[in-house]
C-alpha cells in the first residue's frame, strides 16, 4: 500500500512539472502531437474550459499573453484550447469564444477533446479554467494554475518568456565560434562580425528574457541589429551561424 501511494504521489508531482504527451485531432481535423510541437521549438499555452462563465477571464488572459508574442516571435507561441471532458463540440467552443470576446478564433487551435485524450489529470488535476505553459525539448511546464488564479496576464506572460529563454538555451551554450560585436558599449545599433554567415541573433536580458530576435533563413554576413528599443543595461547576445554553431557574449546598451 505504501509503495503504491508513493508511486501515485510521484506521478502527480512529475505531471505538474513535466508535460505528458498526447496526440489529438483539432477542430480543423489536423492531428497535433504535443511533444512534436515542443521538440520543434514551439511554446504551447494549453487552456481547458467547460466552457463556462468562470472560464472567461483566465482563457482571455492566456490568449492575450500568447498574442503579445505574435510580432516578436511569430509562430512560436501556440494557443491550444480544449474542452475539459470532451463533451462540447467545436462549434460550441467557437461560439463561446466569440460571444465572450475571448479572442480571435483564427489565432487558436481548438480541440473538442473527443475521448478526453488531452487529460487534465496528467497536468496536476482539474479546475475551470486550467492554464499551463509548456516549452522545451525537456517538455517543462512553466506555468500551471486553475480557477480564478488563471486571470493572470502578467504571470502567464512571464512564464512564456521563461519558456522562450529555455528553448533559446543561452545559459547552456558552450561557445563553439567566435564573433565580434561593435561598437560595445553601443547606443543604437551593433554589427556582428563572424567568419561564417549568421543565421540567428538573440538578445536577452540578464534574467533570461528574450528582448530581440533576428533570423536570416539564408544566412547574412555582418548583420546590423537595432538596440534602440532596449533600455540602458547589460544584455547577453547569442549568435548562431549557418553551420548551426553558437556562442554567447555580453553587450552593454548605453
Amino acid at each position: 500500500m505504501a509503495v503504491s501511494l508513493l508511486l501515485t504521489v510521484t506521478s502527480v508531482l512529475n505531471a505538474q512539472t513535466t508535460a505528458t504527451n498526447f496526440t489529438a485531432q483539432d477542430c480543423s481535423s489536423t492531428n497535433r502531437t504535443l511533444f512534436t510541437e515542443l521538440n520543434n521549438g514551439k511554446i504551447v499555452v494549453l487552456v481547458w474550459v467547460m466552457p463556462c462563465g468562470s472560464c472567461i477571464n483566465g482563457a482571455k488572459a492566456a490568449y492575450n499573453a500568447a498574442q503579445s508574442f505574435a510580432t516578436s516571435h511569430p509562430g512560436k507561441v501556440l494557443y491550444y484550447m480544449a474542452d475539459d471532458l470532451g463533451d462540447a463540440t467545436c462549434s460550441d467552443l467557437s461560439t463561446w469564444i466569440t460571444s465572450n470576446s475571448i479572442g480571435n478564433v483564427s489565432n487558436m487551435t481548438l480541440f473538442s477533446n473527443a475521448g478526453n485524450v488531452i487529460k487534465e489529470s496528467d497536468f496536476g488535476g482539474t479546475g475551470m479554467p486550467h492554464v499551463v505553459v509548456i516549452g522545451g525539448t525537456d517538455h517543462k511546464i512553466y506555468y500551471n494554475k486553475k480557477n480564478s488564479a488563471t486571470n493572470d496576464l502578467s504571470g502567464i506572460t512571464t512564464a512564456i518568456n521563461s519558456a522562450i529563454a529555455g528553448t533559446t538555451g543561452i545559459a547552456e551554450v558552450v561557445n563553439e565560434i567566435s564573433f565580434g560585436v561593435s561598437p560595445n558599449p553601443a547606443q543604437s545599433t551593433i554589427t556582428i562580425t563572424s567568419t561564417n554567415a549568421i543565421k540567428k541573433v538573440v538578445v536577452m536580458s540578464m534574467s533570461g528574457q528574450v528582448m530581440k530576435e533576428e533570423t536570416y533563413a539564408n544566412g547574412k554576413i555582418n548583420p546590423t541589429i537595432s538596440l534602440s528599443a532596449l533600455a540602458t543595461g547589460v544584455y547577453s547576445i547569442k549568435v548562431t551561424d549557418i553551420t548551426n554553431k553558437s556562442a554567447v557574449e555580453k553587450i552593454v546598451k548605453e
